[in-house]
């Protein structure tokens, strides 16, 4: 027996030894940059900000409520507001209201790069218009903050491209390598008639960019679990997205006469099932990476977490899954959107159908999808359909390639001191189009906190959007091609 506890002690200590090894190697993957200097600019890029969120370029589902003439109207403004990018640059235009603008560089052989904001907004919801402290088509200044929508989401990056662009061309700079500014205006549904035909210019062209920029990662003080520095997400990859109809039809009656089972009842029941029944939480090899490289930077015990995933990963996941983000960023995401049943109070109805939307993990397809539903719901009566369009996206970046690191580089002397992260971008971007020219599709915003994101009181803070084109600018002005 003494002979078991001294070996067990030998062993205890080997593993404590081992698990602290690993935490003391688990070295930075941060780049220290000499921080760079902000441009000085004045305040006619916030008025052209103010300008754009006036147009109402408003996307919907339904491609006939589309007001055509204010895109027009939208694109007449960024012309006449950006001589020089539009007199310089070649303008091509796809399905009359998509952009790509290509700026010729130095060289003839070294691949381009593309940088991608869309045009299009999401609608305001009319119940919630009364809660925004300024007009949501206003661009109205206060406290600092340029409101409306499209501000973040993507107006603000739009704009903040186009500044650094016309700055540069004032300046005489002709960028190392071809450059294509790529614009869509229906990403807010989809982008199937934007971005998905302007890649497929691109591929029918054979053009293979080295990188491609897009919205979607932001620069946060405090949405990483653990982490108590600023960090830079940068998204290398993507959710894929489906949504499945589930609808169920029972013979429905008078209100005075209910039977025990109601089309009403039965969906109730299987959309509690759902969430009671959620995808598995995991630590895919896109969260892996990103705790790789925010890990080092935490104290000490978390540190110790990250440096061994292998034994501490249910307390990692345990810790994602308290908040939304976290939660959606380790398991495909089960969101009920829309309920319909019933047309009179007094008339029980034979039909329910509920609109069920899945943010799924890379590699989680559709089927599996429907077979999760099913198991989980328990009831063959219910219909599974899946209704729109539907993607699931395989491209995921090197973070090991030169391309990574310079967007790292740049985001590290723009901001100082900062964390730079790989992670999954939780929603879909037009950028996952153009997964089929290159693995390098990476999707960040150079903003902090975006307040408002698809809500009430969208806007962004003036110093922040000011900021952000000096990071169009430095990522323009200092890339430099592979020969």
């Amino acid at each position: 027996m003494k002979k078991f506890f001294k070996y067990s002690g030998i062993v205890l200590l080997l593993f404590v030894a081992f698990i602290l090894f690993r935490t003391l190697t688990f070295k930075s993957r941060q780049i220290n940059e000499p921080q760079t200097a902000l441009l000085q600019l004045d305040d006619s890029c916030v008025v052209h900000l103010q300008k754009a969120i006036r147009f109402k370029t408003v996307s919907y589902d339904d491609p006939k409520l589309m007001d055509s003439a204010v895109f027009k109207g939208f694109q007449t403004f960024l012309i006449q507001s950006y001589p020089l990018v539009f007199s310089k640059m070649q303008l091509e235009k796809v399905n009359d209201f998509g952009l790509i603008l290509h700026w010729k560089g130095k060289s003839t052989t070294a691949k381009p790069i593309v940088l991608m904001a869309h045009q299009d907004v999401v609608p305001i919801e009319e119940a919630t218009r009364q809660n925004w402290d300024a007009d949501p088509f206003s661009g109205a200044i206060k406290n600092g903050f340029i409101y409306g929508r499209g501000t973040i989401d993507d107006k603000g990056s739009l704009i903040a491209l186009l500044e650094s662009a016309e700055l540069l061309l004032k300046q005489g700079f002709i960028p190392n390598t071809d450059i294509y500014f790529v614009s869509g205006f229906d990403e807010e549904v989809s982008g199937l008639k934007g971005a998905k035909v302007m890649a497929k210019l691109f591929e029918n062209r054979k053009i293979k960019p080295a990188f491609v920029l897009d919205e979607g990662g932001i620069i946060t003080e405090y949405k990483v679990p653990g982490l108590k520095k600023t960090a830079a997400v940068v998204g290398i990859a993507e959710k894929g997205y489906q949504t499945l109809q589930l609808k169920i039809n029972i013979p429905g009656g008078h209100s005075s006469m209910p039977e025990k089972t109601t089309a009403i009842d039965e969906m109730a029941k299987a959309i509690v099932k759902l969430h009671e029944h959620p995808f598995k939480a995991e630590i895919t090899p896109i969260v892996a990476k990103f705790l790789d490289f925010v890990g080092p930077e935490m104290p000490f015990v978390s540190k110790m977490a990250m440096a061994n995933q292998w034994l501490f990963k249910p307390l990692i996941l345990s810790s994602y899954s308290k908040s939304a983000a976290g939660n959606a960023t380790i398991r495909t995401t089960i969101a009920v959107t829309i309920f319909n049943a019933g047309i009179k109070e007094n008339l029980i109805p034979g039909e329910a159908i509920a609109t069920v939307n899945f943010r799924t993990q890379p590699g989680v397809n559709q089927q599996e999808v429907i077979a999760h539903v099913r198991k989980a719901i328990e009831n063959d009566s219910i219909q599974i359909t899946p209704i729109g369009d539907w993607n699931d996206p395989k491209q995921v970046a090197n973070v090991n390639d030169e391309t990574f690191k310079y967007i790292q580089k740049t985001i590290s002397a723009f901001h100082h001191p900062i964390v730079v992260a790989p992670y999954l971008v939780l929603g879909a971007t037009d950028a996952r189009y153009f997964g089929n020219l290159t693995s390098q599709v990476f999707r960040f915003t150079p903003f902090t906190d975006p307040e408002g994101f698809h809500g009430v009181n969208e806007r962004i803070k003036i110093s922040e959007f000011k900021k952000g084109i000096s990071f169009y600018y430095e990522l323009i002005k200092n890339y430099q091609p592979k020969s």
